[in-house]
């Protein structure tokens, strides 16, 4: 990485985001051993470690694969990390638990040298979810819940990107697949992505643009033919709402279990702390986490009478359960400190922007604040409340840290993309004008002042 010269990322591969006790402790060594003491967890449901050296590499290398994990092709024009609902397999009301289906498709696609040079990177999501919690506009590839005569199944969603001066929410393929087929349909699409895709140049060389250059009805054609059999139409989609933010204690499908869903502010955690939380899941759960899109972590199958008893665990005081409404739908990207395309420290400047706001305001309902450093947004600011894109203006005092405001974004049968509402400022002068954005779009009655010390007198 150009910002921190002779060092490398490395990305792990965890289909559906789902880990082991075993695992997440065994990353949290790796990661005080080699990484600094600190990793990322991602929007892709997924952690990336840091510091890593050429020499150091094979030794990583070797303790993930004897934890049972990866990092085959996980960055570069590949197929980037399976997303999936976090709640797969426990969440009461889901459709099908589409778990399964995440790892087949890894297994079909990772290690296929014909799917290693895609002309760019390619985001591929399967939710079996009501909840749409796998964000499934987002995504070059995303299937859905979807019922077609009495059949449950997928449909199927396309050309989603969220990054450059073009980005995109995926649009329906009119599709409708079932669960037997899926790995199938997908590999097809792969193939026309890497067989007609542009490659010349690579800040347009994504399945969005494919799409937008021969229309959706060509792009289907041209997948149904490599499909090799008649593609059906969409079904009855399943999907009822826009993604939860998996926090605080939920319902498990198992009877009297819970999901106590905790807060890692901005994504942002010491290796003492994935060692930790690999504690809790074996002693209050049945060892198993799991790590959601809003850079969050799940630890499920909690008896309902071991939860309080969980809460009070020290660990679970810094990464609540319960944080401040300015936290909960904090989301950050990378930041300058590791990543040479961002202008501003994202992670540090999010937190201390909610800080200022938490100060001054109090939210009635909790509001989705994403952080991207650049266009590239990887914070997926284009779909927040109130999203913010990093910049650098000159002032008075010097050249600082500043960000450009976007807000309305939201997915679902209604998405559209955060709407431009404020060129680059300071992000010292910012807080007042989030507010602003807020009120205008909730209603003043969403956020309120907070009394000043004297306000009695």
């Amino acid at each position: 990485r150009r910002a921190t010269p002779g060092f490398f990322m490395l990305r792990l591969r965890l289909p559906n985001g789902i880990l082991s006790s075993e695992q997440i402790s065994g990353i949290g060594e790796l990661v005080n051993d080699y990484g600094r003491g600190q990793a990322d967890i991602t929007t892709r449901q997924n952690i990336q470690l840091r510091w890593i050296t050429i020499a150091d590499a094979p030794r990583i290398l070797q303790r993930l694969y004897a934890l049972g994990l990866t990092a085959q092709q996980s960055g570069m024009d590949n197929v980037r990390n399976i997303v999936g609902c976090p709640l797969a397999g426990l969440d009461p009301r889901e459709v099908i638990d589409a778990r399964p289906l995440a790892h087949r498709l890894q297994q079909a696609i990772i290690g296929d040298k014909t799917f290693s040079n895609l002309p760019r990177k390619f985001n591929l999501s399967i939710s079996g979810c009501r909840d749409d919690c796998a964000h499934a506009q987002t995504h070059d590839l995303a299937f859905t819940p979807a019922q077609r005569d009495r059949t449950i199944g997928f449909n199927v969603v396309v050309g989603g990107a969220l990054g450059g001066r073009e980005p995109a929410l995926g649009v329906p393929l009119n599709t409708f697949v079932s669960p037997d087929r899926v790995v199938d349909l997908a590999l097809a699409i792969l193939t026309v992505f890497r067989d007609q895709g542009p490659r010349e140049s690579r800040k347009r060389a994504r399945l969005k643009v494919l799409i937008a250059e021969r229309g959706v009805a060509a792009f289907r054609d041209a997948v149904e033919q490599e499909f090799g059999s008649p593609l059906q139409p969409a079904g009855k989609t399943l999907v009822e709402r826009p993604a939860g933010e998996h926090l605080g204690v939920l319902a498990q499908r198992l009877d009297g279990h819970s999901v106590v869903g905790l807060l890692v502010p901005v994504g942002r955690i010491s290796g003492d702390d994935l060692i930790e939380l690999g504690r809790l899941a074996r002693v209050y759960g049945q060892a198993e986490l799991r790590l959601t899109v809003q850079q969050n972590v799940l630890l499920p199958h909690v008896p309902s009478d071991r939860v309080p008893a969980l809460l009070r665990e020290p660990l679970l005081q810094r990464l609540s359960p319960d944080p401040s409404p300015w936290l909960r739908g904090l989301v950050a990207c990378t930041g300058s400190d590791y990543c040479h395309f961002s202008l501003i420290d994202t992670k540090s400047e999010a937190l201390a922007l909610s800080e200022a706001l938490d100060a001054r305001y109090t939210l009635e309902q909790p509001v989705r604040l994403h952080w991207s450093g650049c266009p590239h947004a990887c914070g997926q600011h284009k779909i927040a409340d109130v999203g913010f894109e990093g910049a650098r203006v000159r002032t008075a005092d010097g050249i600082v840290s500043a960000a450009s405001l976007s807000s309305g974004g939201r997915l679902g049968a209604n998405a559209t993309l955060a709407e431009d509402r404020l060129p680059k400022q300071p992000i010292v002068d910012l807080p007042e004008q989030v507010a602003a954005e807020i009120a205008r779009l909730f209603g003043p009655q969403a956020i309120r002042p907070r009394l000043a010390p004297d306000a009695s007198l």
